[in-house]
């Protein structure tokens, strides 16, 4: 019993962590997705030529992060012997970005403006 009552105020500081992480997470969108929001068919040849290069620069930020992105949080308690009751409880988590799916969304981005630069005559 006492063993269940100590479970309680771990699980709570655990569920509680996991909720600081959540909300620390949910702040402004990321700068690829700021990219990736612009219209660049409506930019001049300069901004256009800019918006080339930001792409650039951020595929190669975010597969320097692929390397290095992992985030994981783990907390367990339990207390098992022999011949008595089990009594498990925990939490984990783990996060990453699948940072390929950005750089592919960026690539294909670059990609369009490219072809768009190339259509205006403009080169980047």
């Amino acid at each position: 019993m006492k063993d269940q009552c100590l479970n309680v105020p771990l699980t709570i500081l655990a569920l509680l962590l996991f909720s600081v992480t959540l909300v620390s997470c949910a702040g402004k969108p990321s700068r690829t997705e700021e990219l990736l929001a612009m219209d660049y068919t409506t930019m001049v040849n300069d901004d256009l030529q800019l918006h080339y290069y930001q792409l650039e620069d951020q595929i190669v930020a975010d597969e320097r992060k692929s390397a290095r992105s992992s985030f994981s949080i783990g907390l367990g308690t339990g207390r098992s012997s022999y011949g008595s009751s089990h009594s498990h409880g925990g939490i984990g988590m783990s996060t990453g970005t699948n940072l390929y799916t950005t750089a592919t969304e960026l690539r294909n981005r670059r990609n369009e403006v490219r072809m768009e630069l190339q259509k205006r005559g403009v080169t980047p």
